[in-house]
C-alpha cells in the first residue's frame, strides 16, 4: 500500500457521495490532530463511532455502507492520529492502547450518548480496547473481520508482510482490492474505486511509516495476554462478523479465541459466504441492514 505521488490518474473518478451530507472535521484530541467525518440522522439519537482498518484511512470505506448505516445512526467515521491533516505523524505512537485513548476522549470531548462501536480489521482491535478501557460507555459493539488477541504466538499475516512494487494507481488500488474483496475483477476497478468517500491515493492511505508502526502495534497486541484475558471477559453484547474467504486474517484463528469467552450470551457471530476481509465491501447492503437491526 505504497503512498505514490500521483502525476497522471487514468481512471475516471467522483467525489460525490451519494445524498449524504457528510461533513469533514478536525479536533484537537491528546495534543494530536484527529480528521473525522460526521453524518447526522435528525430523526435519530442513536451514535456510531466506526474504526478503520491498518493500512488505510477514514476514506476507505464505501459509501454505500456508510448510506446505509446513515439511516439508523448518527455515524462519526474517525482518522488515526495525524491523518488526513497537516500534522506530521512520523514521530507519534500508534499502538493500539493509544488509539483507544484517542477513541475514548473523542467521545468524552464531544459528550456523545447512545454509543455503538464498530471496527473493521485492525480497527475492531482498537473498538476492542475502547471497551475495555471503558465498558460502561457502549450499548453495543461490532467487530468486522476484526483482530483479535490470539492464545498462540502468531506472526504478522502473510499479506501484511508482501513489499510489492507498486508504480502506479491502478496497481495500488487492484493490489488492496485483490486482497480485501472476494474473486475480485479489475474489469471493476473503476466502479468500485468510485464507492471510496476519496479515492485520492493521498487521502486513501498512510505513509509507510506509520503503517509499518501500525502493523508493528497489532503484532504486538494480539499477542498481550492482558489483552486476550480482557477480551474473553467481555460484557457488553457484540456481534462478529466474519469471511469465510478472508486472505488476510484466519477466521479460524478468531474463532478460537472467541470460544474462549467466558459468557457467550454476550456474542454473535455471523458468517458470510462469498466475502473477503471487507465484508463491508463485498456484501454492504445485508452487512449495514443487519447492524441496523441489531441497534
Amino acid at each position: 500500500m505504497k503512498k505514490i505521488v500521483l502525476a497522471i490518474f487514468l481512471i475516471t473518478i467522483t467525489t460525490s457521495i451519494f445524498a449524504l451530507d457528510i461533513q469533514s472535521k478536525e479536533i484537537m484530541i491528546n495534543k494530536n490532530k484527529v480528521h473525522y467525518y460526521q453524518v447526522n440522522n435528525s430523526k435519530s439519537n442513536l451514535n456510531l463511532i466506526m474504526l478503520t482498518g491498518i493500512g488505510t484511512t477514514a476514506n476507505f470505506w464505501p459509501k454505500d455502507f456508510i448510506d446505509i448505516l446513515s439511516q439508523k445512526y448518527n455515524l462519526y467515521i474517525l482518522d488515526y492520529r495525524s491523518l488526513n491533516t497537516d500534522q506530521n505523524g512520523d514521530d507519534l505512537n500508534y499502538s493500539i492502547k493509544s488509539l483507544s485513548e484517542d477513541t475514548n476522549a473523542f467521545i468524552k470531548k464531544l459528550k456523545l450518548k447512545n454509543l455503538y462501536i464498530l471496527g473493521w480489521s485492525m480497527g475492531g482491535a482498537v473498538a476492542e480496547q475502547t471497551l475495555f478501557d471503558n465498558t460502561n460507555t457502549f450499548k453495543q459493539a461490532f467487530l468486522i473481520s476484526p483482530a483479535v488477541p490470539l492464545d498462540n504466538n502468531p506472526g504478522l499475516p502473510q499479506k501484511l508482510s508482501e513489499t510489492p512494487d507498486l508504480k502506479n494507481p491502478r496497481q495500488i488500488y487492484n493490489f488492496v482490492f485483490d486482497n480485501n474483496l472476494y474473486d475480485y475483477n479489475p474489469k471493476n476497478l473503476e466502479s468500485e474505486v468510485n464507492r471510496f468517500i476519496n479515492p485520492d491515493i493521498a487521502n486513501l492511505f498512510p505513509n509507510n511509516n506509520i503503517y509499518t508502526k501500525q502493523k508493528k502495534s497489532i503484532s504486538q497486541w494480539v499477542k498481550n495476554k492482558n489483552n486476550l484475558d480482557n477480551f474473553i471477559n467481555l460484557n457488553i453484547p457484540t456481534t462478529i462478523f466474519l469471511a469465510k474467504n478472508d486472505k488476510i486474517l484466519n477466521p479460524k484463528d478468531t474463532q478460537k479465541t472467541i470460544a474462549l469467552i467466558k459468557n457467550k450470551s454476550f456474542i454473535n457471530i455471523i458468517n458470510f459466504d462469498k466475502s473477503g476481509h471487507a465484508i463491508d465491501w463485498d456484501q454492504s447492503l445485508k452487512l449495514a441492514n443487519i447492524i441496523n437491526n441489531l441497534a
